[in-house]
């Protein structure tokens, strides 16, 4: 998604070979993400000699969210977040109140960012310094 949003965006379809070779990733693994995507309605395929991917909505518009969810499913932490069912324990766990309150926590922060934010170095650079601040780490110690 980043690399559709720099390449062409919502004005010009992005080909899966440009995008594979800019992420180094598989155009396989590339054509299934892209599909799981279309199916969101997050990304729109165009066929032909210049065809391709565009991004639906602008990249403001699209949430980190939405496109882990699109191509990985709802988050769930552990199972039992999403299918009470599959732990015989889960009408009695103490710490699956807690597993919830995690899920709707990582859902919200994943929903708070956008594409666009992801395509601002400040931005990058700035959550990088968080995450090292949360981490206890320092300046030049890798995320």
């Amino acid at each position: 998604m980043l690399e559709i949003a720099r390449l062409g965006g919502r004005d010009a379809p992005v080909s899966l070979g440009a995008v594979a070779a800019c992420s180094q990733l598989s155009r396989g693994y590339l054509e299934q993400l892209a599909l799981a995507l279309r199916n969101a309605g997050l990304l729109r395929g165009f066929c032909g000699k210049r065809g391709g991917y565009r991004l639906t909505r602008g990249a403001g518009e699209i949430t980190v969210g939405q496109i882990i969810e699109a191509a990985m499913g709802p988050v769930n932490i552990v199972d039992c977040v999403g299918d009470p069912h599959s732990c015989r324990r889960s009408g009695s766990c103490e710490f699956r109140p807690v597993y919830v309150v995690m899920n709707r926590k990582i859902s919200e922060l994943m929903q708070s960012f956008t594409l666009a934010q992801l395509l601002e170095p400040e931005w990058v650079s700035s959550r990088k310094e968080d995450a090292l601040a949360l981490a206890g780490g320092t300046a030049g110690s890798p995320v």
